[in-house]
Parts: structure tokens; sequence; C-alpha cells
């Protein structure tokens, strides 16, 4: 989750907490949504590519008309734009890809617990670039959330057929991808930068990024036709995935990053809950053993205001 490795603890008034909560548990929710409607639009047959476009295309868009609206439009100093492309590149465009070819494969609910190792990645690669301290409960939470993936891996009979396991490694590799940019965003974002414009800017920079490989190969996602499932569910996740993603900048900014780091927990199980609900998914043991295990390992890396 973005930004994971920034400190800071910020105190909130009783309503002010409530509210806090409430947007933490819409934030997850639709999040996770994102996963199954992912998985809807792939099973569809949409191609990964194409469909990273429109997700980051349309999303994009509607947070430029909503800064645009609020006259807050993304800076275009060439650091900024720099940033944006970094951003849009690692955190955007090739986890997007990775997500969108994983869960092709596999179902949403081990995608979403797949996803949630990120805050995990994000505190070992803050420790071993010495943005963050080592403290050994934390470090415990990364080796129980590692020994999740463990489960969804090696055992024979965890997924539902053989060599699914290449494809829990795709999305952990995405997850990588995003960690690396939550601890880019925490050194490198440029000063003053709002939450609104940087969601925008770095959806838009992917955009850029993956216009010319979808449409060199034939890859788009049709627009003039018809509307299906595919156009539908990656039009939900676009709104969804922009949405969550400007609010979680938000609550770094109000609440704090030791809050909104918790979020999380209801990405995770609300999309297994989606997977469940939406797509009739149904999950071996070993699949509800890895998500007490990251459960267990996020709540063990979760920054303690004693460490911010």
């Amino acid at each position: 989750m973005a930004e994971a490795v920034s400190r800071g603890k910020t105190k909130l008034p009783g309503l002010e907490r409530l509210a806090s909560i409430g947007l933490l548990l819409l934030m997850g929710t639709i999040w996770g949504g994102a996963i199954a409607l992912a998985k809807i639009a792939t099973n569809h047959g949409g191609h990964p590519v194409g469909l990273a476009l429109w997700q980051t295309g349309l999303g994009g868009s509607l947070l430029l008309c909503l800064a645009l609206i609020r006259r807050r439009p993304p800076p275009r100093a060439t650091s900024v734009l720099r940033f944006n492309f970094v951003c849009g590149c690692i955190g955007v465009a090739l986890p997007a890809i990775a997500l969108f070819w994983s869960v092709r494969h596999l179902s949403a609910g081990v995608v979403a617990i797949a996803f949630a190792s990120m805050p995990l990645l994000t505190y070992g690669l803050a420790v071993l670039f010495k943005a963050e301290r080592a403290a050994l409960l934390r470090i415990l939470g990364v080796t129980v959330g590692l020994g999740a993936i463990v489960l969804l891996v090696l055992p024979e009979t965890a997924l539902p057929a053989p060599g699914l396991a290449l494809w829990v490694l795709l999305a952990l590799g995405a997850s990588v991808l995003m960690s690396v940019e939550n601890l880019y965003i925490a050194i490198r974002r440029p000063e003053g930068l709002d939450s609104l414009p940087l969601s925008c800017g770095r959806q838009l920079a992917a955009a850029v990024v993956l216009a010319p490989l979808a449409f060199a190969l034939d890859l788009t996602v049709p627009l003039f036709t018809t509307w299906g499932p595919v156009q539908w569910a990656a039009s939900g996740m676009a709104v969804a995935s922009a949405t969550a993603y400007t609010l979680f900048l938000h609550m770094i900014r109000t609440a704090g990053p030791v809050f909104a780091s918790q979020t999380a927990y209801v990405i995770t199980l609300a999309g297994v809950f989606w997977g469940m609900a939406l797509l009739g998914e149904r999950h071996s043991l070993y699949i509800w053993a890895a998500l007490a295990l990251m459960l267990a390992g996020l709540a063990l890396v979760r920054p303690r205001d004693r460490d911010v």
C-alpha cells in the first residue's frame, strides 16, 4: 500500500475517527471488488494489456476531470512529470498487466491474498534500503506473510490445478513492483503534490506507456461497439481503483500512514468475499490457512505508535 514506509501518526477526534474508519472500510471493499471485476473481464476474453490500458485511461481521465473541476490540475513541471512516469510504469502499468494475467488463471480470492503481501514487502524493502529501522515483530510479520505465499505455492492440492503456482508468483511480482513504488513515493514525492493530482498523474502516465503496446499488437478493448461484460467490468474496475487509491492517499495525509495501512486487511477479506459472492469461488483448506497467515503477518508488520 502506498507510502507504508512513511513515518508519522495522527490522533483523530471521535467523529473524525469514525469517518476515517468508514472511509477505510469503503476503500478496502471497493478495492477488493476491483479484483473480482478483473476476473469477470478476463473470463469474458479481455486481454491483460488492453484491460490495463482501459483501466488507466478511463480512471486517469475521470480523475483529470475532477482535478480540473476543482482547479487543481496535475503540475506540468519536469520533475513532477518524471515522478509520474516512474510511478505509472512500476506502480500501475506493469503491476496491472501482471495482476490481469494472474487473475485470468487464478481465483480472485487467491489474487487478493497475494496482493495483500504488498505492505509486508514494502516494509522489507524499506529496511533493506534503510528507510525504516528493523523491528523484531515486524520482521516476524514479513516471515509469517511469506509463509502464506508458501502455502499457496508449494502444496499440490492448494490450487485447483497443477502449474498454477507460477501465476501466484506473478501476482506476487505485481506486489513487489507496487512496493518499490511505495518506497519511491515516500522518498521522492514532490513537495506540495496533493493526492488527487498524484493519483491522476500516475494513471495517465501508465496509459501513455501502455497505449503504444496495446495498439501495436491490436490488444485494445473495443470501445465503439455494443458493450458487454468486458467493457462494463473494466469500467467498474477503473472507477473503483482510481477512487480507492485517491481515498488512500487522502487518508495517509489526514489520518496518517499507520491508520491507512490497515486497509490491507479489508482489501484481502473483501477480495475473498467478492470472489465467493460474485463468482461462486470455493477454496481449499490451504487457501484459508494462507489467508489466516497473511492477516497475522499484516497485524505484526503494521507500525505501532512507538515505531513511528
